[in-house]
C-alpha cells in the first residue's frame, strides 16, 4: 500500500535536456596553444625582471650619491628620489639615471631636477 501523504504520480518527459550555451571543452584550450601562451607569459616576465634589475642598480647608485651629498639615510634618499620623480613627472629610474650620469660627468642634470636638489641640498651643506 502507498502512503496517503505522498502523491502517486511520476514525471515523465521525452524531451532531451538542452543548455542555452555550448559547454566548454573539458580540457580547456588545446595543449599546444596552452604551451605557447605559457611561453609568451614567461618571456614577458623575464623581460620585466631584466628591466627591473637594470633600474635597481641605477636607483641604488643615485641613493648613494644623495646619501653622500646630504648625509641622510637610504630611506630618506629614496624618498627624495620619489619626491623628485613625482614633481618632475619622470619615472623614478629616469631620475636616478640622470643623477648618476651627472655625478659621473656624463651629462648635466635637467633644470627641474637640479632645482629640487638645490632646495634639498643647499650649497655648503654637503658632507663631501
Amino acid at each position: 500500500m502507498s502512503s496517503p501523504t505522498l502523491p502517486r504520480h511520476r514525471l515523465r518527459s521525452r524531451r532531451p535536456l538542452t543548455t542555452p550555451d555550448p559547454l566548454p571543452e573539458p580540457d580547456g584550450p588545446a595543449p599546444a596553444q596552452a604551451d605557447a601562451d605559457r611561453a609568451a607569459a614567461l618571456e614577458l616576465e623575464v623581460a620585466q625582471l631584466r628591466a627591473a634589475m637594470a633600474s635597481r642598480a641605477a636607483i641604488e647608485q643615485a641613493k648613494g650619491i644623495l646619501m653622500l651629498l646630504t648625509g641622510c639615510t637610504d630611506q630618506v634618499a629614496f624618498d627624495l628620489l620619489s619626491h623628485i620623480s613625482g614633481h618632475t613627472h619622470r619615472k623614478l629610474r629616469d631620475v636616478a639615471q640622470a643623477i648618476t650620469a651627472s655625478a659621473s660627468g656624463g651629462a648635466g642634470l635637467p633644470a627641474d631636477i637640479r632645482a629640487i636638489l638645490r632646495d634639498a641640498c643647499p650649497p655648503g651643506t654637503s658632507r663631501a
